[in-house]
C-alpha cells in the first residue's frame, strides 16, 4: 500500500527534532543543515514551516537535472540522489517548487527526504505530532494537498516580509 506523509504547520513548534533525527539516521551526526526536513523558524510568531520532498506530480528537479543523478521510484514517489552523477550543480535546488532541497554542507551533493525508504524516522520524533505517516486514501490525499498549500502561502508570505 501507498503510503503518505502529512506535515501539519499548525502542529510545529519549530523544535526542528524532525530534521535533528533525520541528521542523525543519514549522517550520524546532530546538525540540522544534514537532514533532509528544513524547518523554517519565525520567531516572533511561533511558526514552525517543514519544507521536505512531496513527492510531487511533476518532480521538476528530475528534469532539471543535467547529469540524471534524481530518479523516482513510481511505486513509492520517493526521489532517490545518486551520489556518484551529481555534480553539485544546485539546479536540483533552484527547480523544486516546495525549498526541499538542499546541497549537503561538505559534500555538495543534493540533499533529498528519501522517506528512510518507507518508513520515516522523523515522524517518530515528532514530540507536537507535526508529521504523521499513513496508509494513503483519497481523503488523505486531498488533507495533504491542503496543507502543503497552506505552508507554502505562509512560507512566500514570511519570504515576502523578509525582502
Amino acid at each position: 500500500m501507498v503510503k503518505l506523509l502529512l506535515v501539519d504547520m499548525e502542529k510545529c513548534t519549530g523544535c526542528k527534532q524532525c530534521s535533528l533525527a533525520c541528521s542523525l539516521t543519514k549522517e550520524e551526526i546532530f546538525d540540522p543543515y544534514r537532514g533532509r526536513v528544513k524547518v523554517y523558524k519565525k520567531e516572533d510568531i511561533a511558526l514552525g514551516i517543514q519544507l521536505l520532498c512531496e513527492q510531487c506530480d511533476t518532480y521538476p528537479c528530475i528534469e532539471a537535472c543535467p547529469e540524471g543523478a534524481l530518479t523516482r521510484n513510481e511505486e513509492t514517489g520517493i526521489i532517490a540522489v545518486n551520489f556518484e552523477t551529481c555534480n553539485e550543480c544546485g539546479t536540483c535546488v533552484d527547480a523544486c517548487t516546495y525549498h526541499a532541497i538542499r546541497l549537503h554542507p561538505e559534500s555538495g551533493k543534493a540533499l533529498i527526504c528519501d522517506l528512510c525508504g518507507g518508513d520515516p524516522y522523523c515522524v517518530y520524533h515528532c514530540v507536537p505530532g507535526a508529521l504523521e505517516w499513513f496508509d494513503a486514501t483519497d481523503d488523505l490525499l486531498k488533507s495533504k494537498k491542503k496543507l502543503r498549500s497552506a505552508r507554502m502561502a505562509a512560507y512566500r508570505d514570511i519570504m515576502k516580509e523578509a525582502a
